[in-house]
């Protein structure tokens, strides 16, 4: 049984001294902050009650460990037991929920050029009449050492820097935050987008026995991350992957096979025949006869634009970041590797060039910190506002100090496996970005297919663009389209 249900929240007086020292310390005194807002989303007038306000939860040792500042939307006059509450929170490890903030979910987004080959980036904040605020209250959570929120003297940081510190952590937000808000009754779910979404899935089976939830969204999943990455000789990586490259390929029109026919098509083959054929391929190794060797290498220049020469001495395979080098050297360009839409120069000898995509992710700090302080009236300084955890590089992975430990084969998935048994009504969803390079579409789709899950409460999605496809705003518009079905127990 998870720790939690062993202690109850430590009450409000104990905390005093200790809480408000800390507080004054860091300069975060002060607060709740609370606003009122009006919007019109998916065409309903909503008022709603905007709260940056502390949570805190124990650490392991029952002492004060969290003191969690999250920014929560309530909408005003609604029935609290039926209206469902929505906690997202992006990944890292481990970073603020400004992305999904500032980029999808708030009652106002930073808008940015749709063109990803523009010049400017011409962005702007806009009301975002797409969040889902019409079906669900939302409840950003910044994590330990992010954004405002601190781990309190006294509590054992690198207890926060692990898989299981952290989510546990996150899980006693959410039933702690529930019963203050009294929303015991409300349907409770969970978005988690990359590092997230393993987050997201310890914490289904954290809460199984606890309050249940009735949902999970991983968007930009990496709960199989020994798929999702690849190393040398881990054939499945390889096949899996096939799906991003194929795509990034027809997108940049360097892939013959593809002409004419629609990205969905593009996605779908190119997953059929990498995890056939080509699996299949790989597999055989050094033994697979030379004369397939090389028709396997001409379908993967055709499909992939990347030359079969390559391939030949590559053992029929590329990394995803080699593929972001090589797809448009001739051009003198790299891809981005979060949104492959997304070019840039590539890097003179001995540098290392920017991903073309960091200039669109610099414009996430400034934006949340600017609508914390100017719309939702926070007075706490802006520069103590963390976009990351400092040295969350020493991050723990299930006994597995350094970066090395995600890609080991722990069993994330079967967390999600808890959260089905423990609700007939959980509802799993997974979206992937097409043109992403780090969480890509075939793993996503493999990840299913070895799950023991109810194939009908699993909903699979792909989305135009990368890692966070949302900029897009067509995507934007079938994300939030899908959570509010999601969250509704709509059909998807």
């Amino acid at each position: 049984m998870p720790h939690v249900t062993k202690r109850t929240l430590l009450a409000a007086a104990a905390l005093t001294t200790l809480v408000a020292g800390a507080a004054r310390a860091q300069g975060l005194a002060g607060g709740p902050f609370v606003t009122r807002g009006s919007g019109v989303f998916s065409g309903h007038k909503v008022d709603y009650l905007a709260t940056v306000g502390e949570t805190f939860v124990p650490g392991p040792d029952g002492q004060p460990g969290v003191r969690f500042v999250c920014t929560s939307y309530v909408a005003q006059g609604a029935e609290a037991a039926r209206r469902p509450v929505l906690f997202v929170f992006n990944g890292g490890p481990s970073a603020s929920s400004g992305t999904l903030h500032m980029l999808a979910l708030g009652p106002k987004r930073l808008a940015i050029a749709q063109d990803p080959a523009a010049a400017s980036l011409g962005e702007h904040v806009v009301d975002n009449n797409l969040t889902v605020l019409d079906v669900a209250d939302l409840v950003f959570v910044d994590p330990a050492e992010t954004g405002f929120s601190r781990v309190l003297p006294g509590s054992k940081l690198p207890y926060y820097y692990s898989v299981n510190g952290d989510a546990q952590s996150v899980s006693d937000f959410v039933v702690a935050w529930t019963k203050a808000n009294g929303r015991e009754a409300s349907p409770k779910y969970v978005a988690g987008e990359s590092y997230g979404t393993l987050r997201a899935a310890v914490m289904a089976g954290q809460l199984a026995g606890v309050m249940p939830l009735d949902g999970v969204f991983l968007f930009g999943q990496a709960v199989n991350m020994i798929e999702t990455s690849q190393r040398a000789q881990n054939a499945i990586s390889y096949a899996t992957n096939l799906t991003a490259l194929a795509a990034i390929a027809a997108y940049h029109g360097k892939a013959p096979a593809w002409k004419g026919k629609s990205m969905t098509a593009v996605v779908d083959e190119a997953y059929a025949w990498g995890m056939g054929e080509y699996l299949q391929a790989l597999l055989q190794g050094n033994d697979l006869p030379a004369a397939r060797r090389k028709a396997i290498a001409a379908k993967l220049r055709a499909m992939t634009g990347i030359g079969a020469d390559y391939y030949l001495a590559h053992d029929l395979a590329i990394t995803k970041i080699a593929f972001a080098r090589e797809l448009l050297k001739d051009r003198g360009l790299i891809l981005g590797t979060y949104d492959a839409r997304y070019v840039g120069p590539a890097a003179k000898p001995g540098a290392r060039a920017e991903d073309p995509m960091s200039p669109v992710m610099r414009l996430v700090g400034p934006a949340i910190a600017d609508h914390l302080s100017g719309q939702l009236g926070v007075t706490w300084p802006v520069s103590e506002y963390r976009g990351a955890a400092p040295g969350a590089g020493s991050w723990e992975w299930n006994g597995t100090l350094g970066p090395g430990g995600p890609f080991l084969d722990y069993d994330y998935q079967s967390r999600l496996s808890e959260a089905f048994r423990a609700n007939p009504r959980f509802r799993l969803m997974i979206g992937t970005g097409i043109y992403d390079l780090t969480t890509t579409v075939g793993p996503a789709r493999y990840l299913v297919t070895r799950s023991d899950w109810p194939r009908d409460r699993v909903f699979q999605r792909q989305y135009v663009g990368g890692h966070v496809a949302y900029i897009h705003e067509p995507s934007l518009r079938a994300f939030t389209d899908d959570i509010r079905a999601w969250v509704t127990g709509g059909r998807l």
